[in-house]
């Protein structure tokens, strides 16, 4: 509340034009606020001698303590808030207040290791149920991710996780400890909340939910949306913004949710079989059983897979196509408003799903966009489109996303960037750097190794793409002769990463070379962000943001560099298979792409010529795994296979049966005589004896933890050999008692 001497202060100025009997409280509270912004003086006069003079003024706000744009009159004024029992979840509430997210999850973690945990469980459910929304919101994914994530932005592939420690901060199904460890947490604090009697709000079920999507756990998201409906919360938890979150985090729509990797949710054709397409040839699925069981035998860890069932992969548990129906048909029959929100997040939903029929009945019954000759994609034309339905319901950016995304889940690329061209025409919507970069992904996923052979062998020409495909998506997105604005896009890393990798493919050999050498000039820029980063961080009571600036540029730097290794290796192979009897190419171009690069070459570098294997050391390379032989067990999968101790029967039918009487059974065979078995599921695992790459830094960050200034006196003495590496600055820090090999490994990698 306003205090005493504030409060008088302001009473004595408004005698002067008192308000006339009846006026509304607002009028007065805003009258107060504008007295105190002009007559600020007064207030400070009069509560002198009531105050301190160390007190700081309410006008100026102290560092500790931020004030958002919504907060009310009553917390600015307001000194301090109430401590809470025994002062358990005052560090923890203060954390909350100044949006420390990182401090709020560390707080959260030391109350569950606490001496006296009774009392902290009576502190947690005595909260108030604003304040306790407000602790579970600030534990939000989309909070987290940009403030606490140092890996936000990027995808970890699974190779990276042989040469760099940055793959450390995935667990073993790829999905970031952070995100996991957030859902455990949140779970156990809200399930104690709710077993002592205290409902939760439809914002604590929706963070669950999201949690549960960043996490990628979609058992979990099935059961937080369970007990929502079960509660007391019938009434919130079956609005449209509820269920628009259940679907999110059931298909896992947002990049976040499927940890930025757009290969583990591809719609496989395999997925299809027995509920929506028939295979007329059962040789055509017997190759795509044996194409999958081939990846699976050389896989060594569960990246990909479900959380939840380790024999099936992620892809495999989104394709089901009764739980999509299911929820749009209770949004449907609850007669909920169906916005361009929800539209989106189910267009993508058909897409995880298969369902690319329901996804084109919506586009025409939604805007009336209809597509002609399916039979050749490559030809397909686009028509309609209402104009009349109001702004509210036009197709925006969102809408767009969602498109691309779901025909690029499924394979039809080439009708994505069709459908995407028309809309942006059609409606005038400028095509975003974020909408290209989406395209271009997709279509290289679909036009890799793996997703072009299942379609070859599925006989399906319109899902066959070319890496010129994705040459043709990157000259579109850098022309800016596409789309309503018409705009040329920069390219970021992870597009020319693409695009490197398809010019290889398609044996570009020398416009590839001149691509990497922009790829170069990313990797010395972010080497130089790490520099800067490091030295803010080295800094003494350096803030906590230093740190996560510097982690988050480590990251980029790794990810860049094994990027740029990859080039190298695949630029060497396909070039010296390519060029293998021109003496000039092996004796001139090749020396001199090594030298070029050797700070990116593998170690031995190796390529092919006329006269045999040549393999070139690279000493100057520090190693950053190591081999080794060991028996590796690859993860569980799951087979259907026929059971010989069941052979299938059937009755005998017969016209002049009664009924009631029992008709005899007779086997099942084929047209070849053969017998049909019923079928069982069975587990395989794969043992193997091969070399096994293993980094040699195993835990990300664990070096930049010993970067502390190191105990008076004990300062090295080798200035020569420092001063080469680092800069003055280095030196001068160096000097006041930093360990300088943890500087000069950290600066370097």
């Amino acid at each position: 509340m306003t205090p005493s001497a504030k409060a008088n202060g302001l009473r004595q100025l408004l005698q002067l034009h008192s308000p006339p009997r009846g006026t509304p409280s607002r009028v007065h509270a805003a009258r107060l606020r504008r007295c105190l912004q002009r007559h600020q003086t007064l207030y400070t006069a009069a509560s002198t001698a009531r105050a301190s003079p160390q007190q700081p003024s309410p006008s100026v706000p102290s560092p500790a303590r931020q004030y958002s744009q919504a907060s009310t009159l009553r917390e600015v004024f307001e000194p301090s808030k109430k401590p809470t029992k025994d002062g358990i979840l005052d560090k923890l509430l203060s954390a909350v207040q100044s949006q420390r997210t990182m401090e709020v999850f560390m707080e959260l973690k030391a109350l569950g290791t606490h001496d006296e945990p009774y009392k902290v469980m009576e502190a947690l459910i005595a909260l108030p149920a604003t304040t306790f929304s407000e602790l579970v919101r600030s534990l939000d994914p989309f909070r987290i991710a940009p403030r606490a994530d140092v890996t936000n932005g990027f995808r970890i592939s699974r190779a990276l996780g042989y040469f760099s420690p940055v793959a450390s901060l995935d667990n073993e199904f790829g999905v970031r400890k952070l995100y996991y460890n957030t859902l455990q947490l949140i779970r156990s604090v809200l399930d104690l909340r709710q077993k002592q009697g205290r409902d939760l709000t439809l914002s604590d079920y929706i963070v669950l939910l999201r949690c549960a999507g960043a996490a990628s756990d979609i058992e979990t998201a099935k059961a937080i949306w369970k007990q929502s409906r079960e509660g007391g919360q019938n009434k919130t938890a079956g609005s449209g913004l509820a269920y628009n979150e259940f679907m999110k985090a059931r298909f896992l729509t947002e990049p976040i949710y499927m940890q930025r990797d757009l290969a583990r949710v591809r719609l496989r054709p395999r997925d299809l079989t027995g509920h929506r397409k028939r295979f007329s040839k059962k040789k055509l699925l017997y190759r795509l059983d044996r194409l999958r069981l081939n990846i699976f035998a050389h896989q060594r860890s569960y990246y990909g897979r479900s959380p939840n069932q380790p024999t099936h992969d992620l892809h495999r548990v989104l394709s089901l196509h009764q739980p999509i129906r299911r929820t749009y048909s209770a949004v449907k029959k609850k007669r909920l408003t169906v916005d361009r929100d929800i539209l989106s997040t189910y267009f993508i939903a058909c897409g995880r799903a298969g369902s690319l029929k329901e996804l084109l009945r919506q586009l025409w019954s939604t805007w009336r966009i209809s597509l002609t000759d399916l039979k050749n994609h490559r030809e397909t034309g686009i028509v309609g489109g209402v104009l009349d339905r109001g702004l509210l319901f036009r197709p925006n950016l969102r809408v767009m996303n969602a498109l691309v995304d779901a025909l690029g889940c499924t394979g039809h690329v080439i009708l994505a960037r069709k459908l995407m061209i028309f809309l942006s025409h059609k409606y005038q919507i400028p095509i975003p750097p974020e909408t290209w970069s989406l395209l271009l992904e997709w279509t290289h996923v679909i036009a890799s190794k793996p997703a072009s052979t299942e379609y070859k062998i599925l006989g399906d020409p319109n899902r066959i793409v070319a890496p010129e495909d994705v040459i043709d998506v990157w000259d579109m997105m850098v022309s800016g002769e596409h789309g309503w604005s018409a705009t040329p896009v920069e390219p970021e890393f992870k597009d020319l990463d693409i695009y490197v990798k398809n010019l290889i493919a398609s044996r570009q050999v020398e416009r590839a070379r001149e691509e990497m050498r922009r790829g170069v000039a990313i990797y010395e820029s972010a080497c130089q962000d790490v520099e800067t980063a490091l030295f803010e961080r080295l800094y003494r009571s350096a803030p906590p943001e230093a740190v996560t600036r510097h982690m988050r540029a480590k990251v980029k730097q790794h990810i860049t560099w094994f990027a740029i290794e990859v080039w190298c290796w695949t630029w060497l192979e396909t070039s010296s298979k390519l060029h293998r009897s021109n003496e000039a190419f092996s004796s001139r171009v090749i020396p001199a792409f090594v030298a070029e690069f050797k700070d990116f070459l593998p170690n031995p570098a190796t390529y092919k010529t006329s006269g045999g294997t040549v393999r070139l050391e690279t000493p100057q390379n520090s190693m950053r795994h190591s081999w080794s032989s060991q028996v590796t067990r690859s993860p569980p999968t799951a087979l259907r296979v026929p059971d010989r101790t069941k052979p299938k029967h059937t009755h005998l039918g017969t016209d002049d049966a009664q009924e009631g009487e029992e008709r005899p059974l007779i086997p099942v065979v084929m047209e070849s005589g053969k017998q049909l078995y019923e079928t069982t599921t069975i587990r395989l695992n794969r043992w193997t004896k091969e070399m096994v790459r293993k980094r040699t830094d195993r835990v990300f960050g664990q070096l930049e933890k010993g970067l502390t200034y190191a105990d008076e006196g004990v300062v090295d003495e080798d200035h020569e050999a420092f001063g080469r590496a680092l800069n003055e600055e280095a030196w001068r820090i160096q000097k006041s008692g930093l360990k300088k090999r943890l500087v000069l490994r950290s600066l370097l990698w």
